[in-house]
């Protein structure tokens, strides 16, 4: 399991598609109108979470490679029009695109060539993602418990 054994490379990767997929997991099944649940009156929908880390996918690792894009990132948290499931292929395409981007990168140790991250290495930009990604699969967490009860890292989680 390349988590347990693989170069740090490969484990920074490992632990941040864990929680990538934590969070479509969380996401999953639900209605359109379960995925736009508010916890909170200032808390955020799963819809709302899973648009916020595509936008987060994209920016920090497209500004890796000096193709910056246009992120509107109060516009993450606002009511969504995109259905669930656009919102998960949307998600999925911008992860595998970031693992693109990691790979090819030479090294960790590589500078962000986009104007925000010429002092962030990919190592720093992997670590970031992992944290963010993370800390909203946490907050999906209580989330979903709320909607239906689900709770776990994933549907196999028991076998």
């Amino acid at each position: 399991m390349t988590i347990l054994t693989g170069d740090e490379r490969e484990v920074l990767i490992s632990f941040l598609d864990l929680y990538r997929d934590v969070m479509v997991y969380k996401i999953e099944g639900l209605t359109e109108d379960q995925a736009r649940f508010k916890p909170t009156p200032s808390g955020n929908s799963l819809l709302n979470l899973i648009v916020h880390l595509t936008g987060v996918e994209r920016g920090w690792f497209n500004a890796l490679i000096d193709n910056p894009i246009e992120r509107d990132r109060s516009a993450e948290f606002l009511e969504q029009s995109t259905t669930v499931d656009d919102a998960i292929a949307a998600y999925r395409a911008a992860c595998a695109e970031s693992n693109e981007i990691a790979r090819a990168a030479s090294s960790l140790d590589e500078r962000g060539k986009g104007d925000r991250v010429t002092d962030r290495n990919l190592r720093w930009v992997l670590i970031h993602l992992i944290e963010e990604t993370a800390r909203h699969a946490g907050h999906a967490d209580i989330t979903r418990e709320l909607i239906d009860g689900a709770t776990g890292y994933s549907r196999h989680e028991k076998d």
